[in-house]
């Protein structure tokens, strides 16, 4: 019989408590402080947090601005969804994060956000500052650090450029869903981060390019890197990611994007240390649709991406059978259908990443996989996210693990506020 923690109803009561405390005030931002009307339409769709930039279309503005997030959630994994049982083999994670914007001129601002994890297995408070995330996919649950503090220059809405620690995210807008093939900071409920600089253009036709120089510590990198990614040679210190994205609405088109990611001497080929080392390339394309074409009302919205990488580790080194090397093909779509009742959406998710394919935050190499998720909004600040997905093997793996999980579902509550205003 399936029965609700009594930890869950708890949460449950805690956030709506808090979103119903929180009142009219303050509504969150769009892509930082003064989105156009456009971007704030698109934005409707997403829920913000997952899909903004630490570096967007800034105002010029002094003063002190705070504000943050707290996103809690319940999650079950088994190996099917017949052995749902919640209360029995679930667990709690929720993290927190506060934010401090400093206008120090009208074209200079400095931020600073502290971030921390806590769940049912761990939760004592450990603050920690290193440049590598020890998990391969965020900071430990327990620990509180720092994942944003950069200075940025701009120039209105059509230059950028920052250096320090940041959020980068390089997302298809697909409504319910904000996935990734390359890069994507911070998903879920993780912390990750990117240190170095971050420089963006935005172009009259409503193109904007983006280069990201990204520091690599030889500990481990700060964002998720799969293996055999490795960063202990003095050339992987740095990589790149170029990226080119027009949310302009052309027909039915809302976003088209194109990314290449360049990591030197950072594939260990034969997947062991001392052996050949290459440089790995990553290059992705990405689009969304949105039918009809409108903001309120029930809509349709689809998403796709596609991504190769042109050198790929061996078979051997990623663990699958076979021979020769490893497929560097991935690719995913989304469907959603917004507001089909107000305020409530719903979305399918399909992917399949091949076992060379290292880069991805949010789908792991050599699976394939399909999702199912519920968003309810019943205001800017308050999302409740409900998700089914299953998960398997592309290629047969040389060591099966008998434990693994296949299956996942979750609750999840995010709520957003504005503590003080610039």
């Amino acid at each position: 019989m399936t029965r609700i923690p009594i930890r869950l109803t708890y949460a449950v009561a805690t956030a709506l408590f808090t979103c119903l405390a929180a009142g009219t005030g303050n509504a969150q931002t769009v892509q930082a402080e003064n989105p156009d009307s456009e971007s704030f339409d698109e934005a409707l769709d997403e829920v913000l947090i997952d899909v903004a930039h630490s570096i967007g279309d800034a105002i010029e503005r002094r003063g002190l601005k705070i504000d943050g997030d707290f996103r809690i959630g319940d999650t079950f994994v088994g190996d099917n969804i017949d052995a749902v049982t919640l209360g029995d083999a679930d667990s709690i994670r929720a993290r927190w994060r506060i934010r401090s914007t400093w206008g120090i001129t009208e074209r200079l601002r400095g931020v600073v956000r502290v971030a921390g994890l806590c769940s049912t297995s761990e939760c004592e408070p450990d603050f920690v500052l290193q440049s590598y995330i020890p998990t391969g996919a965020s900071m430990e649950d327990g620990q509180i650090t720092i994942d944003e503090f950069f200075l940025q220059r701009f120039r209105s809405d059509r230059f950028n450029v920052a250096i320090g620690r940041m959020q980068v995210k390089s997302i298809a807008r697909g409504g319910v869903f904000s996935k990734s093939l390359d890069q994507n900071d911070s998903n879920n409920l993780n912390v990750s981060w990117t240190d170095g600089l971050h420089g963006t253009f935005k172009a009259k036709n409503g193109w904007e390019s983006h280069v990201v120089l990204q520091y690599n510590s030889e500990d481990g990198p700060s964002t998720v890197r799969r293996n055999p990614l490795d960063f202990s040679d003095d050339g992987s210190r740095v990589s790149y990611l170029f990226g080119f994205e027009n949310l302009q609405e052309q027909r039915r088109l809302v976003q088209r994007a194109f990314d290449i990611s360049y990591f030197p001497s950072a594939l260990l080929v034969n997947g062991q240390t001392g052996g050949p080392l290459e440089d790995y390339l990553a290059i992705v394309a990405r689009a969304a649709a949105r039918w009809p074409v409108r903001s309120e009302g029930w809509r349709v919205r689809l998403s796709g991406e596609v991504g190769y990488a042109p050198n790929t580790p061996t078979t051997t080194a990623v663990g699958i059978t076979g021979t020769g090397d490893a497929d560097g093909l991935a690719w995913n779509v989304t469907a959603s259908v917004m507001d089909f009742v107000p305020h409530h959406s719903i979305g399918i998710n399909y992917a399949q990443t091949g076992a060379g394919w290292l880069v991805s935050p949010e789908y792991a190499n050599n699976q394939s996989l399909i999702e199912i998720r519920y968003v309810w909004r019943p205001t800017d600040r308050l999302t409740l996210d409900v998700r089914g997905r299953w998960r398997d093997d592309l290629e047969q793996v040389l060591i099966e693990d008998p434990d693994r999980d296949r299956f996942d579902f979750y609750v999840r509550f995010t709520w957003s506020f504005t503590i003080k205003e610039l």
